[in-house]
């Protein structure tokens, strides 16, 4: 009912987050220009459009919704009971209106809930995803869907989402894509584990013999990877820019077979190096996706994960897990399998230049040293053949 208020200006926001994208690939500049977006505050509702903008007080956006509703259809006119002298009137009920429509914590969370849709949007939008207007309706038609991670998934993704995986034979790894005959590079479903849906995941089929599923990418600081538990275990990103595959994804794939690592660093000269390890995989969630395989390692970058970071759980910023008496997640800003607190970290923040303070920044200690902080990573895994 309430929210049904708001569809004026989603229909407006979606229209322009999926505008049509000009010839030369640029985004529509009324699209472009200014913030969109809903806040709420305790008192105020306000929802910006480019340069537009609706402010209104929350509790007269409630009331006036209601009372909306209720003059639109007879029927929902409330039953009001006089009162007698001796008995206070009783509260007002409104039929086929439930008390959790009309409850404004209700309501909050409704529109909370799509302020963060409508973000999650934007995003896609502002990573130059966009598709015609048209499309919108069916996401998955347009290819959206597929390159979008985890919890960063529009939820008009999940609608219309195909979960009927298991009938159809899917490929278990990008490893099983290739030996069907795909050999490009893209972005590919696999499944897994058949008794979860599948997921899709970028494949790189031309690095070390191709096969490859990509877990980890950076290389420009447009995701952030300060996160928490949620983002982590479920993954977040977009195929086709920065992502983390997720930690359940990562041990549906590597748990139930032998697997291989390849771990990509790029230096701030676009200097690559690299760390191979015939062996990983990571625990369950219960058991902390704990990195319990690790062994084999070559490479000229140096092992870095090995002895400071084998068998140590993964932490993040709200669930700490590591070794030292404070929370390595949030002194270096990342999800990790930190120790005390690492030597390692290719979630670290983000900057592309010298780090101000050792072992911050996108890091691998044996690969330019302790202060360096580097321009960009990749962790892939693949199964191991005989």
């Amino acid at each position: 009912m309430i929210v049904a208020r708001l569809l004026y200006f989603i229909s407006i926001l979606l229209s322009c987050s999926f505008g049509a994208v000009t010839n030369n690939n640029e985004k529509n500049a009324s699209c472009a220009d200014g913030p969109l977006g809903i806040s709420i505050t305790k008192e105020s509702l306000n929802i910006q459009i480019g340069g537009k903008k609706w402010d209104h007080n929350l509790n007269e956006f409630i009331e006036s919704s209601i009372q909306e509703a209720i003059e639109s259809n007879p029927e929902n006119k409330p039953d009001i009971v006089e009162p007698t002298p001796e008995i206070d009137p009783p509260e007002t009920d409104v039929k086929n209106v439930t008390l959790e429509e009309t409850d404004p914590k209700h309501i909050i969370k409704q529109l909370e809930t799509i302020s963060s849709e409508l973000q999650n949007i934007r995003n896609v939008c502002q990573q130059s995803e966009c598709v015609s207007a048209s499309s919108v309706g069916n996401l998955n038609n347009g290819d959206i869907c597929n390159r979008i991670v985890g919890i960063s998934k529009p939820q008009l993704c999940d609608a219309s989402e195909d979960n009927t995986g298991a009938n159809k034979n899917i490929p278990r790894n990008c490893k099983e894509v290739q030996e069907r005959g795909q050999t490009i590079t893209g972005i590919y479903e696999i499944q897994p584990n058949s008794t979860l849906k599948p997921i899709f995941v970028l494949c790189d089929m031309e690095t070390r013999d191709g096969g490859w599923t990509v877990i980890q990418k950076r290389f420009d600081g447009s995701e952030d990877f300060d996160r928490n538990w949620r983002d982590y275990k479920f993954g977040f990103g977009n195929l086709k820019r920065e992502l983390w595959i997720g930690l359940e994804n990562m041990y549906q794939i590597t748990a139930f077979e032998a697997s291989e690592l390849l771990i990509e660093i790029t230096d701030r000269d676009q200097i690559k190096a690299f760390a191979h390890y015939k062996g990983f995989g990571i625990g369950s969630e219960p058991e902390g996706y704990v990195l319990n395989v690790l062994n084999g390692f070559s490479g000229d970058a140096g092992d870095s994960l090995t002895e400071h970071h084998f068998k140590n759980k993964f932490t993040t910023k709200d669930l700490d897990q590591d070794k030292h008496p404070n929370n390595c997640a949030v002194l270096f800003s990342s999800g990790w399998w930190f120790n005390n607190c690492h030597v390692a970290n290719l979630n670290g923040k983000y900057l592309n230049i010298q780090a101000p303070v050792a072992f911050t920044g996108l890091h691998w200690r044996d690969f330019r040293g302790q202060p360096y902080s580097h321009a960009g990573s990749r962790m892939l895994v693949r199964p191991v053949r005989p």
